[in-house]
């Protein structure tokens, strides 16, 4: 029997406070992606725990085929790992990557993750989780004409990301939804400023000049219903000296950013805010990630080409 392709994809928080659909980071929380081909027509995925995960990889399967001009086999998928759905951290855009390099592998075409990058963005209808997830580090994406251009540079190895990870899913779809089909000119000249100042932070590799940077973004305001909980988690994570704290992605993951000296005392203290509230959220201390998609040998990892 055929050995399955396997592929490390990271989790992924997004629009870090207020660079809106262009910042992104990977976590270091990753999905294992499994596909196996089967010789049939179809995409199957025997252990899914409804048929999204069928759908979503016989898209992805469908788009790689038509951007190559090249058959794609049926195969069989699964999905294991450490990167919760419908939380803000990236799931969807796990699978995408994964089930797109594995098309790549099998329509026999060479390693390239960032020819993987645009056919998932467009897939995921937003480019900046994929974007991370794919090079790892932190990114920043944008539509220029009819095409995608991004820049990456490596995470700051004393960097953490303390994420509260509440008992509820926000559907992405739901929290685009309730925003504002127009921004006021006060909220999108501070987005614009914040998003150039948090950039040039992270692409200096000085954490300590994110601090005061990420409140007030005015999407994390609109969908505050959805969020509960978001701005008691901001006031005691910077209390126990976080530098920032943002709604990951559209939520219902809220991350705070620490050294690693502060990470303990930060997770603390955003525990406590959410069990005052009678709410049992998860809290992990994440490093974020440099490496980007990776393909799982037996015996190794090996980077996927650049």
């Amino acid at each position: 029997m055929t050995a399955p392709l396997r592929f490390r994809v990271p989790g992924s928080t997004t629009n870090l406070g207020h660079g809106f659909d262009c910042l992104g980071a990977a976590l270091g929380c990753v999905n294992t992606v499994s596909v196996m081909a089967t010789g049939e027509a179809v995409v199957t995925a025997p252990g899914a725990r409804d048929a999204g995960l069928v759908a979503m990889a016989a898209r992805v399967r469908e788009a790689c085929a038509a951007a190559w001009s090249t058959p794609v086999p049926g195969f069989q998928v699964e999905i294991e790992g450490e990167v919760p759905i419908a939380r803000g951290m990236g799931s969807s855009s796990t699978i995408l990557l994964g089930v797109a390099a594995a098309c790549q592998a099998l329509a026999k075409r060479p390693w390239s993750a960032v020819e993987l990058l645009p056919i998932c963005a467009a897939l995921e209808g937003h480019p900046d989780n994929v974007a991370a997830a794919c090079l790892g580090g932190f990114t920043v994406v944008g539509a220029v004409g009819d095409q995608l251009r991004w820049t990456r540079f490596a995470a700051p190895e004393d960097l953490r990301a303390v994420v509260a990870i509440p008992p509820f899913e926000v559907k992405t779809s739901e929290a685009r939804r309730i925003l504002p089909g127009e921004v006021p000119k006060a909220d999108h000249v501070q987005a614009i400023q914040r998003t150039a100042l948090i950039t040039a932070a992270l692409a200096a590799k000085d954490p300590e000049r994110l601090r005061g940077l990420f409140d007030g973004a005015w999407h994390e305001r609109h969908r505050a219903t959805l969020n509960p909980g978001l701005p008691e988690a901001r006031a005691a994570a910077a209390k126990a000296g976080a530098l920032g704290t943002i709604l990951s992605g559209s939520g219902s993951t809220v991350l705070s950013f620490a050294t690693a000296s502060t990470a303990d005392a930060v997770a603390a203290a955003v525990t406590a805010s959410y069990t005052e509230r009678g709410v049992a959220a998860e809290v992990r201390i994440l490093p974020f990630d440099n490496q980007g998609i990776t393909r799982v040998k037996r015996t190794a990892t090996e980077r996927v080409e650049r």
